[in-house]
């Protein structure tokens, strides 16, 4: 079992950090591993472009952002998910609409939400829970048909799919986690 929040290690974890502290002189975002890792994202994904962030919530506050979020704006999101979800999305001043997840999976019912939609909708948030694919097709047929953006939070689904497409990648943005 490998205990919660202590890295494994395999050997040539030191050497990295002295090659980015040491040899490159980068901590920030721009050095030789943050390219080396976007390519390989990239690359094993499939997608389109990405970018690294300190954190899945820095990435859905970026979303919330970039989808130009004002007050009022209403954002549909799953009742059952981690609590930046949310909070990302009413920082940039929506007002949360709840749709109640599936047993099965635990993820949005993708049959409620059209029932959600409200002309003050701007953006339907699936949350694929612990890696399980949400019904994507039949989201982003909804968004399509009214208009939407569909912000995947793939926190929990690095390098799993849905019919063959990394989560993630499908929507109009998608925010992953290492955590």
């Amino acid at each position: 079992m490998i205990p919660f929040n202590i890295p494994p290690y395999i050997g040539t974890e030191l050497d990295y950090v002295h090659q980015a502290v040491c040899d490159n002189r980068k901590l920030s975002g721009d050095g030789p591993f943050t390219k080396r890792c976007n390519q390989w994202l990239e690359e094993n994904l499939n997608a389109q472009k990405v970018l690294l962030t300190t954190s899945g919530t820095a990435a859905l506050e970026m979303a919330a952002l970039l989808c130009d979020i004002k007050p009022g704006d209403e954002v549909i999101v799953p009742s059952y998910t981690f609590s930046t979800t949310a909070s990302a999305f009413v920082m940039a001043g929506a007002t949360l609409v709840f749709v109640d997840i599936r047993p099965d999976t635990i993820n949005i019912d993708e049959t409620k939400i059209e029932e959600a939609i409200t002309e003050k909708t701007r953006v339907i948030v699936p949350v694929h829970y612990a890696g399980v694919a949400c019904e994507m097709d039949a989201i982003m047929d909804i968004a399509r048909r009214y208009n939407l953006k569909v912000v995947e939070d793939a926190a929990q689904g690095v390098l799993s799919t849905y019919k063959g497409k990394s989560l993630g990648t499908i929507g109009d943005l998608g925010c992953i986690s290492f955590h």
